[in-house]
């Protein structure tokens, strides 16, 4: 890790000029002046791929970047990342020269006008290809536009033209084309720039009730811009190859039956932020609102699965796009980010069923971060096969479990929160491999770590924090259990007993409190008929783990823990904290090497990462 003190900004952009142009993998962090913000940028062989400032998102934290004066940074070389692309190194080096030139404003007192220009320049060489330019002004099907847009932040010093830029690579994200976005300050210095952009901006009618009703199929790029509402009538398709791109603040409504379904080489860029979270809800009016209102949200990739292809449920199997499963591992089903499902869940017939959000054959460059389910009728989380990852998930109240895996799904998961409902609801995790073939490969796999699950401590439900079956493996560390009032882990099947042995499925660095009917029965009794994983004895298995599995601490949580508006899942034990018996995550990109606690929440954190964005509206 290299260090320096604090340097003009301009030094700093020089240095990532050249990180670009040579394609490293490098990641940064970065201190600025005067505003002491500290952001986070990687590059993988010369293209950002990840930029965060604290609870701010990608496009906020590059306009803080703008903005500075003068920075601090230390950087480090990493291995190559497979997250999703922000933007190109190409359209990131026009950003930096941008950035670096554009004059300082004071932010709220000047605006600028986003206009197309009268004939539109062909794109760089890098871009050929990757999209038609778009049609002179007048031509073809796409939408022109233009607007006043505002930078800067209450309080700090602006940077009008950085932040047309910015708005220039959010357009970059969502795909081809090409505006000039063209911006003057109060001092009367312009700053004129170009960046790709998409083919139209969704039509926004306002004050009608339901928002605008989404056509059952989109063909093309398609963006819902911030703060618009929009209406889901039955199955809507993302299909082909067109991309959603919906912007903070957008909020999905859906009526019976109704769902979002992203199908096989389409995607979804949905990027909220903590502050303006997407979300996706019932169609009913505040107050009505239930669960199972409406369908919910499905991403369907070409990952491997353990069966080749398969349909998901929900849509008819004679439908082509309800495909899912392939051969790419990286298969991107797009982004979710800030963003919350609410009263989703949908019976479509016997055994037949859409969740809250399904995840389907979705490979590693898919991104789901900062997601919530709330009150779903059925699973929270339902994921089937690939290899996607998951990071800051939040199952409140789900009516069946809150993570359902199954088809050899063989992704990872870190900060995860599993909260159930006095009145419903069944398991906390439910993973299988395959019920008609538990030998079948890929295995499911998942490697879990910081995971935090709430029972109900109702005594008459029958709830479990976890059931193990069908042949699946797993890793789970780090988990703080507690209030399930039938048992904590369940493994069913001789198949899924003998996974133990080979080390193909393993638990460590539990915490479990308040568990059974009386508190303390960590694990039923399956002596006699009750056997059904071929004489495994959990309560043994778990006991011989000690001190790493403590069975029978001390409560971690706090009484709000289970307050139905506003829980806060924060512990106030201090045995779970950093430096106890708790494993420390694996050296790889995806996890968050601090995470070495019980539990999805540090003891003694100030704020968790589930304020700001999160919900628990009971109607």
């Amino acid at each position: 890790m290299s260090t320096r003190s604090f340097v003009p900004k301009s030094e700093l952009f020089e240095w990532i000029r050249s990180s670009v142009r040579r394609r490293e993998n490098v990641a940064l962090r970065i201190v600025t002046e005067p505003q002491r913000d500290t952001i986070t940028l990687r590059l993988s062989t010369g293209r950002l791929v990840y930029v965060k400032c604290e609870d701010h998102g990608p496009l906020d934290a590059l306009v803080l970047l703008a903005e500075c004066e003068q920075v601090a940074f230390s950087y480090s070389s990493v291995r190559e990342s497979d997250r999703p692309e922000l933007m190109s190194s190409d359209a990131f080096l026009k950003w930096l020269d941008a950035s670096d030139e554009a004059p300082a404003a004071e932010a709220g007192t000047g605006g600028a006008t986003v206009s197309p220009p009268a004939s539109p320049p062909p794109p760089p060489a890098a871009a050929v290809g990757t999209a038609p330019a778009p049609a002179p002004a007048g031509e073809g099907d796409d939408e022109r536009w233009s607007g006043t847009l505002r930078g800067g932040q209450p309080g700090r010093k602006g940077g009008t033209a950085a932040v047309l830029v910015v708005v220039a690579a959010a357009a970059a994200i969502a795909a081809g084309g090409w505006f000039y976005l063209t911006g003057a300050d109060p001092a009367g210095g312009t700053a004129e720039t170009r960046a790709p952009v998409t083919t139209r901006k969704a039509p926004v009618r306002g004050g009608e009730a339901g928002g605008d009703v989404v056509p059952e199929s989109i063909a093309e790029t398609t963006i819902w811009p911030a703060g618009t509402t929009h209406r889901l009538e039955g199955l809507v398709f993302v299909e082909g190859r067109a991309r959603l791109v919906i912007e903070p603040g957008v909020t999905v409504v859906g009526g019976p039956g109704a769902a979002l379904i992203v199908t096989r080489d389409a995607s979804i860029q949905a990027r909220g932020t903590v502050r303006e979270p997407i979300v996706f809800t019932s169609a009913k009016p505040v107050g009505q609102r239930a669960s199972g209102d409406w369908g919910g949200v499905v991403l369907l990739g070409n990952a491997p699965i353990n069966r080749g292809e398969a349909n998901v449920e929900g849509v008819p199997r004679d439908d082509p796009r309800s495909a899912f499963g392939g051969g790419q591992r990286s298969s991107n089903c797009g982004v979710l980010e800030y963003v919350r499902i609410e009263f989703a869940g949908y019976p479509i017939g016997a055994g037949d069923e859409l969740n809250g959000l399904t995840l389907a054959g979705c490979g590693g460059a898919t991104l789901v971060d900062h997601v919530q389910v709330h009150r779903s009728r059925y699973d929270g989380v339902a994921i089937l096969g690939g290899t996607v990852d998951l990071k800051y998930a939040l199952v409140s109240y789900a009516g069946d479990d809150a993570l359902d895996w199954d088809m050899g799904w063989t992704g990872r998961a870190q900060f995860l929160i599993v909260q159930q409902h006095p009145e419903t609801g069944d398991t906390g995790f439910e993973g299988d491999n395959s019920a008609d073939d538990p030998q079948a490969e890929p295995v499911s796999r998942p490697r879990i770590y910081n995971v935090t699950m709430v029972g109900s401590r109702n005594p008459g439900r029958d709830q479990r924090a976890m059931v193990i079956r069908h042949g699946s493996g797993g890793e789970f560390r780090n988990f703080l259990i507690t209030g399930f009032p039938l048992e904590s882990i369940d493994l069913r099947g001789e198949l899924t007993a003998e996974r133990i042995a080979s080390r193909v499925l393993s638990f460590g660095s539990i915490a479990m409190s308040t568990i059974g009917p009386d508190g303390r029965t960590y694990f039923e009794d399956e002596s006699g008929a009750g056997d059904d994983d071929g004489g495994f004895d959990e309560w043994r298995y778990f006991s011989e783990l000690a001190p790493d599995v403590k069975l029978g601490a001390p409560e971690a949580l706090g009484a709000s823990a289970w307050n139905a508006a506003e829980p806060d899942f924060t512990p106030v034990a201090a045995y779970v904290g950093a430096g106890s018996q708790s494993s420390s995550p694996l050296n790889e990109e995806f996890w968050d090497s601090t995470g070495s606690y019980y539990g999805a929440v540090r003891y003694g954190e100030r704020e968790s990462w589930t304020r700001g964005w999160t919900a628990w509206p009971e109607r």
